[in-house]
């Protein structure tokens, strides 16, 4: 197997990963409550070579005697970066955000399929009995901490204090944290669904929600513009180690075959 060949294939792999996740960052720089990505390099598996199993017999060498070979890397981590996004002034009474850590609840209704978001632009939707829920843009609705959707009366304002709790009824929004949010999967419509157990559900009892508000985005163009030029130029420089790769390749087999 060609070595270096191998190396910087993986290489290629690992820098287009990189520059998808930027991409994706970058397509999102205006999307409310959206949580960046930074993708993480590891090495692949990596072996150690003894040059002389008799060290008696080189003496005077000057490389060690064991020396460690890797293959390349690959992306082991797409992390979650969970800073706050900037604060956005609406003044729509069902616009809400999050300030501190945490996400809101969302769901059908009926306990099957619960996710979780930090995107707080909610609107009403009539339920034909007299009150109206709180659904965000895929239709999902917005939680309490009991797991039932979040209803008003029809004629009633939507209020809500920095606790949660909403005017003229006894529910309270629900906010949670995770022991490890990095087990959030995204599932599109800027929503996550949690990998883990429920016992790594945290209720937040910390954070407050701010009415007529909504949190920008955490991502930071500049940063991104920065880290893609980086990423550009490591995926051309494996590029061009494939290049040369084949070149040594072509050189060996016109020797072989001389």
């Amino acid at each position: 197997m060609n070595t270096s060949l191998y190396i910087a294939t993986s290489g290629l792999n690992a820098y287009q990963k990189k520059l998808d996740t930027i991409s994706n960052n970058m397509a999102n720089a205006e999307t409310v409550g959206f949580k960046r990505r930074e993708a993480s390099f590891e090495e692949n598996l990596a072996v150690s070579i003894e040059n002389q199993k008799s060290a008696q017999n080189e003496i005077g060498r000057l490389t060690p005697n064991g020396i460690r070979l890797g293959y390349g890397t690959h992306v082991s981590s797409s992390q979650l970066a969970l800073d706050q996004g900037a604060a956005k002034a609406t003044d729509n009474p069902f616009d809400i955000m999050i300030t501190g850590t945490g996400f809101f609840r969302v769901g059908n209704g009926d306990g099957t399929e619960v996710f979780y978001t930090r995107n707080g632009a909610f609107q009403q939707t009539p339920t034909g009995d007299g009150t109206y829920r709180l659904a965000n843009a895929d239709g999902r609705f917005l939680l309490d901490q009991t797991g039932s959707p979040v209803e008003i009366p029809n004629g009633v304002e939507f209020a809500v204090t920095g606790n949660g709790m909403v005017s003229s009824t006894n529910q309270q929004i629900s906010i949670v944290d995770f022991v490890n949010p990095q087990k959030l999967i995204g599932e599109g419509g800027n929503v996550y669904r949690f990998t883990g157990g429920a016992n790594e559900v945290l209720v937040n009892r910390t954070s407050t929600i701010h009415q007529g508000y909504l949190e920008g985005s955490n991502v930071n163009l500049s940063k991104e513009i920065t880290d893609m030029i980086t990423t550009q130029r490591g995926f051309q420089f494996n590029s061009r180690s494939v290049s040369f790769a084949d070149q040594m390749m072509g050189i060996a087999n016109g020797i072989i075959r001389s």
